[in-house]
């Protein structure tokens, strides 16, 4: 099988600067608030206007008795909710990936639903009444309800107790912001009954209706970094030694207790993997559905195992065991395979080398002179030298990219770049009240101002 460095989905990255305003319609009084002609409405709707492109001034008022947005003006609207990554409605992972720039932790917070469908059910009344969707991207066209959760744990509840599943929560979330989030999922073991049953009721919910249809994307993950696989290839043996899937039953094993062992871990993992894709099998036919596997550059010596060319190995291993397991005993076709086969072919070098991607880094090189976290990614260094060209000017837009925001369950906005969370004054209203540590990423003491805004 071959195996080729393919991007099919990547996390989110500023984008180029783009700053357009334009008046666009006649605004007249209401009772309440203003009210936008109905040829204008329809024009807005027609050609998709963004908030962010509007003029300011002549819409100010038209958000009155929208909860969300009490105290806000309509630019600050527009810089809250353009390039929106994320509304963290949720936030831990119980996987605890060595790359994740997120720095997600294992224990799990839900916030309430009912907050969640305050703001997507009030950014949808303000498009009733301007024909402008709220929300606007400048790049990845997605917003998620999570910025470090795995796909399988998304679900909330809302006062009375009632579980919410990220199947209904996508759809509020489209319906509302005009964006999809994506269904990722760093997958489960394989004793783990609760969390198998669970992903197969989201496959099937997933398949009902064409449900998978409310997500941008639908990715299975898999790559070097979790804890177990560095365990394998911390016991120095190669996959090639490791993967022995026909010897035979009943022969005397006469290989070294440490090499046994190891073998063991790596036939679990996988068969753990395995069953993971053979579980979203039906998704195969979806075609938002894909396998993101990342691994770090074959240029990067010091990180032997981690790299393309290691890895390849062991998805070329991953391909034999579910011919093993699922094409021979018939739950698998050949053709599902050969899908499979095509998906396991793409690997993405592209890494951020923020969050726990650092702390394995130089822990793994912690003897060794080379420092080589900088030629990870080249943007760490943009990163720092876009923060400090926004303290020093006060000026947003002296930044060499634009900044995603993210939205707290207390409604405070962040700016966020793949390395840099940085706070805002600006606050949608919502019921929860203040987090002290929303994120795992510590967080700039650094606020940027109303009046440093002057890019949306």
């Amino acid at each position: 099988m071959k195996v080729a460095s393919v991007t099919n989905y990547n996390p989110p990255v500023c984008t180029p600067k783009h700053n357009v305003r334009q008046d666009f319609s006649p605004v007249f009084k209401s009772a309440g608030y203003k009210q936008i002609d109905g040829v204008t409405k329809i024009f807005n709707r027609v050609f998709k206007k963004g908030l962010c492109a509007c003029n300011f001034a002549a819409l100010e008022g038209v958000q009155k008795g929208l909860k969300t947005f009490e105290g806000l003006s309509i630019k600050q609207m527009a810089f809250a909710f353009t390039d929106l990554h994320s509304i963290n409605m949720m936030s831990g992972c119980t996987n605890h990936c060595l790359h994740c720039y997120a720095n997600a932790q294992p224990f799990i917070k839900r916030y309430p639903f009912e907050d969640l469908v305050q703001i997507c059910s009030d950014a949808k009344e303000f498009k009733n009444r301007t024909g402008i969707n709220l929300a606007h991207h400048h790049g990845d066209p997605y917003i998620e309800m999570s910025f470090d959760a795995d796909a399988i744990d998304c679900h909330l509840y809302d006062r009375n107790g009632v579980k919410h599943d990220f199947i209904e929560i996508a759809k509020i979330m489209r319906e509302g912001l005009g964006y999809k989030p994506v269904f990722d999922t760093n997958g489960w073991d394989l004793n783990n009954k609760d969390k198998q049953k669970r992903a197969e009721e989201y496959v099937e919910k997933l398949m009902q209706d064409k449900n998978y249809k409310n997500f941008y994307q639908i990715n299975i993950s898999i790559n070097p970094f979790s804890p177990k696989y560095t365990k394998i290839l911390n016991s120095g043996y190669s996959p090639d030694e490791l993967y022995t899937p026909l010897r035979e039953i009943g022969v005397e094993d006469n290989r070294p207790e440490d090499l046994k062992k190891a073998s063991d871990m790596y036939l679990k993992y996988l068969k753990k993997t395995a069953n993971i894709l053979y579980t979203f099998k039906p998704l195969l036919k979806a075609k938002n559905f894909s396998v993101i596997i990342r691994a770090l550059n074959n240029d990067i010596p010091e990180m032997k195992g981690y790299r393309i060319e290691d890895f390849a190995t062991t998805l070329q291993h991953l391909y034999a065991q579910l011919y093993l397991t699922y094409v021979l005993t018939g739950r698998m076709s050949e053709k599902e395979l050969k899908k499979y086969a095509d998906l396991l072919g793409r690997v993405s070098g592209r890494m951020f080398s923020s969050g726990r991607m650092e702390k394995f880094y130089r822990v793994k090189n912690k003897d060794s002179e080379v420092d080589g976290i900088m030629n990870i990614d080249e943007a760490r260094l943009t990163s720092y030298l876009d923060l400090e060209r926004v303290k020093y000017s006060g000026s947003l837009s002296k930044a060499s990219q634009r900044y995603l925001k993210m939205i707290t369950p207390d409604g405070k906005v962040y700016l966020y770049d793949n390395y840099a969370i940085i706070p805002t004054d600006v606050r949608i209203k919502t019921s929860t009240p203040d987090i002290s540590k929303p994120f795992s990423i510590p967080v700039e003491n650094f606020t940027v101002t109303d009046k440093m805004i002057d890019l949306i």
